[in-house]
């Protein structure tokens, strides 16, 4: 029982600290920009990776491990350690490379990416809660327009910050030996802010400025399942998970000034909807130490709309596969032989189209886990290339490479220390 308790203690005041660090990131979150993408223009702004134990968004639905907190299917979490108490910080690094006709530049991204915690909470059952961005705007787009008929033009700048973030509380449930069922319960909240600014030729003082600013909150969630046919030392699961589509509410705040004189200023209230989410995987298991999975993800965006009007997106699919591979099969000594590799390639056809052109991404990614000392938790580091958009049509291509850093910390629960 004293153990028991001093357990408890232990956790509460991990537990603490996370909620304190939960308010604290998410009050700074919608300040942040995870991109510079010019595409984070279009509909809700670019989306972010919702897969919480591969930071190269890949093939997650049908693994589950339990050291690891899966919420892209809740369902995984029916298998984690009862001994252990997991919490999860992650930061990713962008380097992007845009390119359009002859021109080019260069942007660099620093962000948080993910704040988790979970743990066995009974016999077949985990629970987690994480904080992760859905989407982000960072655009910042400049173009010189001229007048018709004449040598003078104007300056037209375009900027958008800010995104949506998803607080998410996750359950999943062992219904029989080989049948995993889990839920998660999602609150979108976030801030977004568009700026259009027209400056005369010579520069100066914007003669015309038309800002906005959209504040949601909602409310939603999603359900997975997991089911897994065993052969001997190897077994195959079948993963999927559903979401319904959502309104998200939302008050528009926009005003108008026009040489120094505001012109128009209201703020109104409505819904935007969070799209039908349908998505399903295969994963292989060889042992302990070997996993491979593919997955597919059906997001239906042509249905949604803002304020009531049609938001002219399209349907996004995106398909991935990806590799897990434990070197240390519990015996080894050596360095080498006890990191986790990763490796993952996926192809995403994108929820918007630009000038009849679909925006589609397309990349690879490779990682590798490495064990803290006298398993107090890992550090995962993984690698991403990949490439957004064509040069087609005037458009922007963005090649880019992306650092992800994760640290994965354990408590261990209700362990007896022997002393000599």
């Amino acid at each position: 029982m004293a153990r028991l308790m001093k357990s408890l203690k232990s956790v509460g005041k991990i537990c603490f600290l996370i909620v304190i660090g939960l308010i604290y990131v998410s009050s700074d979150l919608s300040a942040q920009n995870n991109t510079s993408s010019p595409y984070s223009y279009y509909g809700y702004g670019e989306l972010m990776t919702q897969d919480i134990i591969n930071p190269a968004g890949l093939a997650s639905l049908s693994y589950s491990d339990g050291g690891v907190l899966n919420i892209n299917n809740p369902a995984a979490l029916s298998q984690l350690d009862s001994l252990k108490f997991i919490f999860q910080f992650g930061m990713t690094a962008k380097f992007s490379k845009l390119k359009q006709g002859n021109d080019d530049d260069t942007f660099n991204d620093l962000n948080f990416s993910k704040l988790a915690f979970g743990f066995r909470a009974a016999p077949g059952y985990g629970v987690a809660v994480s904080l992760v961005p859905y989407t982000s705007l960072g655009y910042d787009i400049t173009n010189i327009e001229y007048v018709e008929g004449g040598s003078d033009y104007i300056i037209r700048s375009l900027k958008g910050t800010g995104g949506l973030n998803q607080l998410v509380l996750s359950n999943g449930f062992r219904i029989t030996k080989n049948l995993s069922l889990g839920v998660n319960g999602i609150y979108i909240f976030g801030n977004n802010s568009r700026d259009e600014s027209i400056i005369p030729r010579g520069g100066g003082a914007s003669t015309y400025l038309n800002s906005s600013k959209l504040i949601s909150t909602g409310l939603n969630f999603n359900v997975g399942a997991q089911y897994q046919f065993n052969f001997v030392d190897n077994s195959i699961i079948l993963g999927m998970k559903y979401q319904p589509k959502v309104g998200v509410r939302a008050k528009r705040e926009v005003e108008v000034v026009n040489l120094g004189v505001i012109k128009y200023n209201d703020t109104d209230r409505g819904r935007y909807d969070v799209p039908e989410v349908y998505s399903v995987s295969l994963g292989m298991k060889k042992g302990k130490q070997l996993w491979v999975g593919a997955d597919y993800l059906l997001e239906k965006w042509s249905e949604t709309k803002k304020f009531e009007k049609e938001n002219q997106l399209v349907d996004r699919n995106k398909f991935s596969l990806a590799t897990i591979y434990k070197a240390n099969d519990g015996y080894a000594t050596k360095f080498f032989k006890k990191l986790t590799y990763r490796f993952g390639a996926f192809y995403d056809t994108g929820y918007m189209r630009v000038r009849d052109e679909r925006i589609k991404t397309k990349g690879f990614s490779f990682g590798v886990g490495m064990p803290l000392a006298r398993g107090k938790g890992m550090i995962n580091m993984s690698f991403e290339f990949g490439q957004m958009g064509l040069t087609a049509n005037n458009l922007v291509r963005e090649d880019y490479g992306r650092i992800n850093i994760e640290l994965n910390l354990f408590e261990n629960w209700f362990i007896k220390r022997k002393y000599h």
